[in-house]
């Protein structure tokens, strides 16, 4: 029996192998962050799997892969917004999936500035598509305000289509709290 460490990464070379095709791709992808980020597998166990794979095809990849979801990048989206607009230049230093403690429960933000009380969150269809993830999402922001924090949300299509000017929000919105904080 293969445990599912040596899965997630046998899965990955068979589909970045000879003629793998998109959809194979997009498949081992979503494995390693769902395995990573469910915490089914540790990163270190994928890492140690990698190593036993020296010739495994995208090897580097899945590295890297696997750095980012165990850095907090927890969908595919979110990976897509720390490479083309979190970590732009000129961008504020942030920290992914922070914890904060609101009334109701525990939440995690996708992306923070925490000093400013700057919340980036970046909304995919998977979890914030349906009306009542938009009620969740909502009340969430309102307990997150309360507690002086701002949330700017980006969707994948404003995100993906966009970046410049998302990159340039954040900046702005950094730029005022800063104002504001330092007129204190």
């Amino acid at each position: 029996m293969t445990g599912l460490p040596r899965a997630v990464v046998d899965s990955w070379g068979l589909a970045l192998g000879a003629g793998g095709r998109v959809r194979d791709i997009e498949t081992a992808r979503s494995a390693v962050i769902t395995t990573v980020r469910e915490r089914q597998v540790r990163p270190a166990e994928l890492r140690s799997a990698v190593a036993a794979r020296p010739a495994l095809p995208g090897r580097a990849e899945l590295l890297r892969l696997v750095t980012m979801v165990e850095g907090g990048s927890h969908s595919e989206l979110e990976i897509w917004g720390v490479d083309h607009v979190l970590d732009g230049p000129g961008m504020p230093r942030y920290e992914r999936q922070l914890p904060v403690a609101l009334p109701h429960g525990n939440v995690r933000l996708d992306a923070a500035v925490p000093h400013l009380r700057v919340a980036i969150e970046l909304d995919g269809a998977a979890f914030h598509g349906d009306p009542a993830a938009r009620e969740r999402d909502i009340r969430r922001d309102v307990a997150l305000a309360a507690l002086g924090w701002v949330v700017l949300r980006f969707s994948y299509r404003r995100l993906t289509r966009e970046p410049d000017a998302c990159r340039r929000e954040i900046r702005q919105v950094c730029a005022a709290r800063r104002a504001l904080l330092d007129r204190r």
